[in-house]
């Protein structure tokens, strides 16, 4: 029989091109050399029957009798999995003898790879077999798919995610699109019911989004495609919120649990135990991946306390409900939207599930608020990090006190609490959520003050200065009202920066001064920080050199003695710019530098765009200006991402950074000015601190050919650059790196695109020479 005769899904075509698991299959060989059972885990749909398929196609020729495939989904019980897999093996039942000595009889001393798919439901009798086969072969190899591992000693699991999906933060070109193998797949199979589609300019931000509301599922998204036969993009991903009802149009051929997505998931919740699916309800409280803590909080109420709880967090764990991720340390437990949907629908409405919603709440607000309040000291690269993570669930928790009439002024807290957050680098997210807070209670309180200067300092910093003065003006009146003096010091420091957005520097410094005493005399650490480093930039432009260093060598004393280093990356920024105007390049670099390694640990990228437009002018100033011309680039970027410009900065520092990229053009010309601009801007942001940070001297030799050759490709378009250089045509490409022949094509047009070619041939040329030795 055929080895995959027994595969039916709906995602079989996946067979011709696995969409991002290459590495997988390159590692197969090496894994069954090493191992003699391996697991294949992870929720359903997500691909483990399709990669299981070839990864034994990929190896098959390692095995004398080669493979064989046995799917054990129809299965009622386990104690027919051996009579399953010997029916699948050819063999003739007899009467004198079982089935599983038969078995064993037909392997010993075979060498042979045998596929066990969708063991989950029937794990007692697939763990018996599988233990007693390997006994009697050294040959024999098993790999099974299971939504939670045999636990056989000397299993090795691997857990199948997801595919990867495009980012939500980035702005992304078509092309750039189809490198994710989630779109990848959504347009792959999208063309196979309708030859007509095609992702356009238009379609792109629709497509981005619906790949990522399916999770990168592979049976999501092939269901998905499938209704692209009559719907367009935009309308489809409008329905998507009743992806059950929709997306319910799978292969009649397959097993029942994957005819829909609906019953491929109850089929998980089926195989629960009933605290597990108790547990899987209270998570839907939840979104993304949230940790143990969190977990504890708002789960861990009768009748799943203590252990109970973690019981049932390791079952769920065991059968790929919730996929562990360790992030920067700490293991968080992600929920995919898909899974949390379907008990949402099951929950909802029930008093546990309102328990449940209401701890939720109260935790992400008690942690957020407490956050803000101790920020100015250790920790704060952490609860940045922390806040990245969270955002869903804080987000979440936020909607559920503004649906609350009691709750408004906790609403305004929590907005204004994120403060730190939005001006980091999520400004947009920021406005959105202050103006709804403030348009929830307008009643005069503490809670609307705050909230208002932090709305102003989101205004100004997104060039939004009318929207910021009428902010500082209403919260100017209730610090007066409510007789508040540590609110009365904010409303004036932020006074201070919309004075110096408009241009009015005196104003600015007097605002300063007056906020700095307020908040000495309060002992407010945030406060008098933030004042110090804006009260050092405004000294700086007035050229009052000396009382800018004063402002900020007491910045950063106050920083070192917090523990902390937000602030002290802009007080050093602010000694940096000081140090350029009176052209102290050497000082300024290095305290630039300094800057910044502070603030990529933060991902601030408001404060990164204005430190390495600083270090562009720095390098042109060191008659380097090609390299300023990439470092603009990333600036245009970053600006991009956020949503604003360096005019929102006011006109001191626009106007010096806005003659840094004329003086740039002028000096390179147009053409080439465009040339090293653009490298820099389609930079990732980790090559983008490489090249801010790298010396001005080796820019033109190392840090420049660096951007324009080969780390400008991705891994795989470097793959695809060397088979070039071999000759190879598209089609062969794509039989050597298991890839569809469009997803070479697309690569093939990326490598010639961000290296200026003409033709393969020119591409095959130079990768022969600047790739030797890298793949």
């Amino acid at each position: 029989m055929s080895r995959h005769a027994s595969i039916s899904r709906p995602y079989a075509p996946l067979l011709a091109d696995m969409f991002g698991r290459e590495r997988e299959l390159a590692d197969a060989r090496d894994l069954f050399s090493s191992s003699r059972l391996v697991t294949l885990t992870g929720p359903g749909g997500v691909g483990k029957t399709s990669l299981a398929a070839a990864m034994s196609s990929t190896v098959e020729r390692a095995f004398r009798e080669g493979t064989r495939f046995v799917e054990l989904g129809a299965l009622r019980s386990s104690d027919t999995v051996a009579e399953t897999v010997a029916t699948n093996l050819g063999l003739s039942a007899l009467p004198t003898m079982d089935a599983e000595e038969q078995l064993r009889r037909h392997v010993a001393d075979r060498s042979l790879l045998l596929v066990l798919d969708n063991c989950e439901h029937v794990l007692p009798g697939c763990r018996r077999l599988v233990s007693s086969l390997l006994t009697v072969s050294s040959e024999l190899r098993v790999l099974t798919t299971s939504r939670e591992p045999l636990r056989i000693r000397g299993e090795r699991v691997i857990v199948v995610r997801p595919l990867s999906v495009p980012p939500k933060d980035r702005h992304l070109t078509v092309g750039e699109l189809r490198d994710y193998p989630a779109v990848a797949m959504l347009e792959a199979r999208a063309k196979a019911v309708n030859d007509q589609f095609e992702i356009t300019e238009r379609d792109r931000s629709a497509v981005a989004e619906l790949v990522a509301r399916l999770d990168g599922m592979p049976l999501a998204i092939e269901l998905a495609a499938a209704r692209l036969r009559s719907l367009p993009v935009h309308e489809l991903l409008d329905r998507i919120n009743d992806r059950f009802a929709l997306l319910n149009r799978g292969d009649l051929t397959a097993t029942p649990h994957h005819h829909s997505l609906d019953a491929l998931v109850q089929w998980s919740y089926d195989l629960c135990s009933p605290d597990e699916q108790l547990l899987w309800a209270r998570l839907a409280a939840f979104s993304g991946s949230p940790a143990l803590e969190g977990i504890r909080a708002v789960c861990g109420f009768e009748p799943l306390e203590g252990t109970k709880l973690l019981d049932s967090l390791d079952g769920l764990v065991s059968k790929s409900i919730l996929l562990p991720e360790l992030t920067r340390g700490e293991m968080r437990y992600r929920i995919l939207e898909t899974l949390r949907d379907f008990a949402l629908e099951r929950a909802q409405g029930s008093e546990d599930h309102a328990r449940a919603r209401r701890a939720h709440v109260e935790y992400y607000r008690t942690w957020a608020t407490q956050t803000a309040k101790s920020f100015f000291g250790p920790g704060q690269v952490d609860s940045i990090q922390r806040l990245e993570s969270d955002f869903t669930n804080i987000e979440m928790a936020f909607s559920g006190l503004l649906q609350d009439p009691g709750r408004s002024r906790d609403a305004l807290e929590l907005g204004s609490s994120l403060r730190f957050f939005w001006i980091t680098g999520h400004l947009r997210e920021g406005k959105r959520w202050l103006n709804r807070a403030l348009a929830t209670d307008r009643t005069e309180s503490v809670e609307r003050g705050n909230a208002l200067w932090a709305a102003a300092s989101v205004a100004a910093l997104h060039g939004e200065l009318p929207s910021a003065q009428r902010f500082l003006k209403e919260a100017r009146e209730i610090a007066r009202s409510v007789g508040d003096p540590r609110l009365a010091a904010h409303v004036a420091t932020w006074t201070g920066q919309t004075a110096l957005t408009s241009g009015d520097l005196e104003a600015a410094r007097e605002a300063f001064e007056t906020a700095y005493k307020v908040h000495v005399d309060l002992s407010d650490a945030e406060g008098r920080m933030m004042t110090l480093f804006l009260l050092g930039f405004v000294r700086s432009a007035l050229g009052d050199h000396q009382g800018a260093s004063d402002a900020c060598q007491e910045a950063i004393s106050l920083s070192e003695s917090l523990g902390e280093t937000w602030g002290r990356s802009y007080a050093l920024w602010v000694l940096a710019f000081d140090a350029w105007t009176r052209q102290g390049l050497d000082v300024a670099g290095e305290l630039a530098k300094q800057s910044l390694e502070l603030k990529r640990e933060f991902r601030d990228d408001l404060g990164t765009a204005l430190v390495v437009n600083l270090l562009a002018g720095i390098a042109l100033d060191n008659h380097d200006p090609k390299k300023a011309a990439q470092l603009l680039g990333i600036v245009e970027a970053l600006w991009t991402l956020l949503d604003t410009e360096t005019k929102a900065f006011g006109p001191v520092l626009a106007s010096r950074y806005e003659a840094i990229t004329r003086a740039a053009q002028e000096r390179l010309g147009k053409a080439a000015f465009q040339r090293a601009y653009e490298a820099g801007r389609r930079l990732e942001p980790g090559r983008q601190m490489s090249l801010a940070l790298g010396g001005a001297a080796a820019a033109e030799k190392g840090q420049a050919s660096a951007v324009s050759g080969s780390d400008l490709l991705t891994p795989r378009e470097r793959q695809v650059a060397s088979l070039l250089a071999e000759g190879l045509s598209n089609r062969a490409i794509a039989t050597r790196l298991v890839l569809s022949q469009r997803t070479v094509e697309v690569h093939v047009e990326h490598i010639l695109s961000k290296l200026g070619f003409r033709s393969r041939t020119e591409a095959g040329v130079w990768a022969a020479q600047a790739l030797q030795g890298k793949e």
